[in-house]
């Protein structure tokens, strides 16, 4: 029977620990490697073919030998935005149900606000309408890289300053009132950080994004969206018992 290891991106530690498992080496190994490494020279080098971060992999890999007798679980996080004390009781909803949830809270900012606010449309916005028509865009979603959340990078959604869905819903319906309305919506909500494990095995090729976020990490260099990944459960709620942790941040 061939022995499950857990990759865990909760921190910078655990991730080098999960990878020593993984590649059963040393995490120092991995270290060096990555302070000694080049990325701009692997590019250089390669056929350019594919993105630069896929040919640092390729070089990794042929530094350390993937343990081939394991199957690999992950765990993910969803980053989001709630009331405070939410305990997700419910596990984490896909947008069908979270976008009830979320409509309610929005009402409850208005009536904060001024109840005279007027709504300017009644449906949903085209992409909120693609998003529940689609199964794959239902999600719920997970971010592999836990501290990828708090890095400074471009063209990278920050759902824990505001969730998609809510700053679709609110340019659509309150264009003039966005500011205003989002502004109080931050005030009564949290951000937030669900740690949860999924069921399904982890493809060895997607390690492709944490060693490319180790790599930028290492070197100070700015995140881009290929050092993270994310995984969708396909319209299906996440349950209470797949939860591992909740954090909650000002």
């Amino acid at each position: 029977m061939n022995k499950i290891i857990i990759l865990d991106c909760e921190n910078f530690d655990s991730i080098l620990d999960s990878l020593s498992n993984i590649f059963n080496t040393d995490k120092s190994e991995i270290l060096s490697y990555l302070n000694d490494v080049s990325l701009d020279e692997i590019w250089e080098k390669s056929i350019k073919e594919r993105y630069a971060y896929e040919y640092l992999f390729e070089h990794f890999k042929q530094q350390f030998k993937i343990n081939k007798s394991i199957i690999i679980k992950a765990y993910w996080f969803h980053n989001t935005r709630v009331l405070k004390g939410t305990d997700f009781i419910e596990g984490i909803l896909p947008l069908e149900k979270a976008i009830i949830k979320i409509e309610e809270i929005i009402k409850k900012v208005i009536q904060n606000l001024d109840k005279s606010i007027k709504i300017d449309k009644l449906t949903h916005s085209t992409a909120t309408i693609h998003k529940l028509n689609s199964d794959y865009d239902q999600g719920p979603w997970g971010f592999l890289i836990k501290e990828f959340a708090f890095e400074k990078a471009n063209g990278i959604h920050n759902y824990l300053n505001v969730p998609e869905l809510v700053e679709d819903i609110l340019r659509f319906r309150y264009p003039k009132k966005y500011d205003l309305i989002l502004n109080e919506y931050q005030k009564i909500t949290t951000k937030c950080i669900v740690k949860f494990k999924s069921d399904r095995d982890f493809h060895p090729d997607t390690l492709a994004y944490v060693i490319n976020y180790l790599y930028h990490k290492i070197n100070n260099l700015e995140m881009n969206y290929q050092c993270n990944t994310n995984i969708s459960n396909f319209r299906k709620t996440i349950p209470n018992i797949n939860i591992l942790e909740i954090n909650y941040y000002q």
